[in-house]
This record gives C-alpha cells, structure tokens and sequence, in this order.
C-alpha cells in the first residue's frame, strides 16, 4: 500500500517482536492509555488475528501504527477495538482507516455482527474515525453509557462505548 507521502508500508498481523514498537506508539500518541510494555507483547502474540501493524517498507522496517482488538470471549460475534495508533509523522493519510479495514478483510470478519470501542468525548479524530468506519461498512454509530470517571479514577474522561452494529442497514 502507498500513502500520499510517498512512503510504502505493509498492513499485517502482528508477532511477538512488535511488542516494543506498538508500546513506543502507545507513548508517542500521547492520547492513548499506556499499558505495560507486556501487556502488548502479550496482544502481540496471542491475539494476532485480531491485530494488525502497519511496517514501513524500507531498509528499517518501522511500525508506524498499529490496532489492538479481540473478539468477546462471551460473544464472539463481538469485536472490541481497543486501541489504534499512527507514528506522528503518517498521521492524516488514512492509515488508521486501512489498519481498520485490514480487520474487516480477514476471514473471520464475516462472523462479526457488532464492532464496539470505547472513545472519550472530547477525542474527536477517535470518534471521526469511527463514524467513518461505520458508513464503510453500511452501518452508523451507537453511544451507550459504559466507563465513567467513577470507574477509571478521578480526572479521566468518561469513555462510553460506541458501537457499530452490523445487522442492520
């Protein structure tokens, strides 16, 4: 795939050796929650068909984004799309979207009928992004009341969860 930069990139599950790279992306954001540096090695690894990176083709081989998400362990007709982040300098060429859509061509999309996140409020390239992902796939977004302040501790920002629902048109 090409970007408007120029710059050549390949969309592709993750491996065990990303784990560092998806953690520096997660700081670099500065919007995302940081997790241990274990917790993505563990996405990583076990859960690689629901998680894609995108990697520079060059002599490097750079992650510059990556999506973490999983299906729902008591509905897994349910993918949650936990986080999504581009290196700063892809940031504005639909690279998000394409890690997006990368999720949505493997073969067992088919069997999804919700895609859900949670999105502050106040993240409006989060929430756009979304909306868009939902009239991709024919579908709108739906807010529900889920994570608030009480939950995550003072001083973060409600998170409800947004939900693309697959079964209707």
């Amino acid at each position: 795939m090409k970007t408007q930069s120029n710059m050549n990139f390949t969309l592709r599950p993750p491996c065990l050796q990303d784990g560092a790279a998806i953690t520096r992306l997660v700081k670099q954001s500065q919007t995302l929650d940081v997790n241990s540096s274990y917790l993505y090695f563990l996405l990583a690894e076990h859960f690689s068909d629901t998680c894609a990176v995108a990697q520079l083709d060059d002599a490097d081989n750079e992650l510059v984004g990556f999506v973490t998400a999983y299906r729902l362990p008591k509905d897994p007709s349910v993918l949650f799309v936990w986080q999504v982040a581009v290196d700063p300098k892809m940031r504005g060429q639909g690279l998000a979207m394409a890690l997006l859509k990368n999720l949505t061509q493997r073969d067992w999309f088919g069997e999804i009928r919700q895609v859900q996140c949670t999105i502050s409020p106040s993240n409006t390239a989060s929430n756009a992004l979304f909306n868009k992902l939902a009239g991709e796939l024919s579908s709108h977004t739906k807010i529900e009341p889920f994570l608030t302040e009480t939950h995550l501790g003072g001083g973060h920002e409600d998170e409800p969860l947004v939900v693309i629902d697959l079964t209707k048109s």
